[in-house]
């Protein structure tokens, strides 16, 4: 069936009991509704197993007294307690369908023009969205798809910290040891670490003989040792410019972040780890690896955001859940130049795939002479330049991806590809 509208419609069956939840931290709103949109009644339950059960309890009561054939719920995703709720009703094999934010909001609006608002209305909004057909199909992960997206978020989230901490340390060297970035292109190397933790002050180190210096760090280090830039830095540490007011508390707080990234380090080797073992794991792990340029980290973030392939009909969905999808801006006649991407999608997945592409360009060449007949077209053909040759090689991505998995084929280089430097 190519209408999506009358799709969703017949996965609510007629002489259903709709009950629209607006979840909260700890009292979620119910609001329970025929289908010719009578409310039937309105109440709250609380945000635990006990709440769960009774309110299952009276809602088959209320089942039976309004002479329905079964109950459907239909739960708003704003922040993230629905999904205890979900999770729930899935055990319990009770139906449910969650409602987008943006999408009760705006209709909400429209039917109250005061622009009014309370948790029942909420929950009255989305019992009504369920009835029309205009809900989000959602499937809750499971197994080890469940267990792939939480070790990514946590990915993710460690890498973002890194960032942080390391844009922290940059920012402190600035006003303690602004040549240190200049002889250590990379704050983060063994060497250059082992200098911040030990002594990350130009006047201390300027204080030292060069040979003392070296052999100082040396006795704290691990590993191979920069001598050459040890002593390129003990010469710059003697006509620095760093402030020596408050040197000495802000070394502290640069010891205190080395050994947070180093921690985060440690962190993020583990949780590799963790991911390689889980892709590994996974139906579609193998197929995705066998594309030349795409590591486990984005195999583990593709499947962490998309699941398991077998719920998807076409690789159109994929593609609209990253948000790549393009859109048109049309009015009175008049089209836009450019024809930008929607980004209305998941932007974890369109951040992974996004980052899985540039290796491919790189090092793929099946998708790096693609990409060369894109931006070498004629004009009427409208080449594309940088950037939108990214977002089409990240859609062509999530088809080849699709096609690999469906087919349970692996990834061969055509034959026949000019392959250029």
């Amino acid at each position: 069936m190519k209408n999506n509208a009358a799709r969703k419609l017949k996965q609510v069956p007629s002489g259903y009991l709709l009950v629209g939840v607006d979840p909260h931290k700890r009292k979620h709103a119910a609001v329970v509704i025929t289908q010719d949109l009578m409310v039937q009644s309105k109440f709250k339950f609380a945000n635990s197993r006990r709440g769960f059960e009774e309110t299952l309890e009276r809602v088959r009561s209320e089942m039976k007294r309004t002479s329905c054939r079964g109950i459907m719920f239909a739960i708003e995703t704003a922040g993230h307690y629905w999904r205890n709720l979900a999770y729930f009703l899935d055990e319990r094999g009770v139906p449910f369908h969650v409602i987008n934010q943006f999408a009760l909001k705006r209709r909400r609006e429209g039917m109250n023009l005061n622009r009014s608002k309370n948790d029942y209305r909420d929950a009255e909004v989305a019992a009504k969205l369920l009835c029309n057909g205009e809900f989000t199909e959602t499937k809750l992960p499971q197994g080890v798809y469940a267990e792939l997206r939480a070790s990514y978020n946590a990915y993710r989230r460690l890498v973002k910290e890194r960032t942080r901490i390391t844009n922290l340390l940059q920012g402190l060297l600035d006003g303690l040891f602004p040549e240190f970035t200049q002889v250590f292109k990379d704050p983060l190397g063994q060497t250059a670490l082992s200098v911040l933790s030990t002594c990350p002050i130009p006047k201390t180190i300027a204080g030292m003989a060069e040979e003392e210096f070296v052999s100082t760090i040396r006795a704290r280090h691990q590993g191979r040792l920069m001598r050459k830039k040890l002593r390129a830095l003990h010469y710059a540490a003697r006509t620095s410019i760093g402030i020596e007011a408050g040197a000495q508390s802000v070394s502290h707080e640069v010891s205190f972040l080395i050994g947070k990234l180093q921690l985060i380090k440690w962190q993020v080797r583990k949780i590799e780890g963790v991911l390689t073992r889980l892709v590994d794991e996974t139906e579609e792990g193998k197929y995705l690896l066998s594309i030349r340029g795409l590591n486990y980290i984005a195999a583990a973030g593709m499947l962490a955001e998309l699941g398991s392939f077998k719920s998807y009909r076409n690789a159109r969905q994929l593609i609209k859940m990253a948000g790549s999808n393009p859109i048109e801006s049309e009015s009175a006649g008049k089209r836009a130049t450019r024809t930008p991407m929607s980004k209305k999608g998941r932007p974890g997945l369109r951040y992974c795939t996004w980052t899985a592409v540039i290796p491919l360009l790189r090092h793929n060449p099946d998708f790096r002479s693609w990409a060369k007949r894109l931006r070498e077209r004629p004009v009427h053909a409208n080449p594309l330049n940088g950037k939108e040759i990214v977002g089409a090689t990240l859609n062509r991505l999530l088809r080849l991806a699709f096609t690999l998995v469906k087919k349970q084929t692996f990834y061969r280089l055509p034959q026949l590809v000019e392959v250029t430097n």
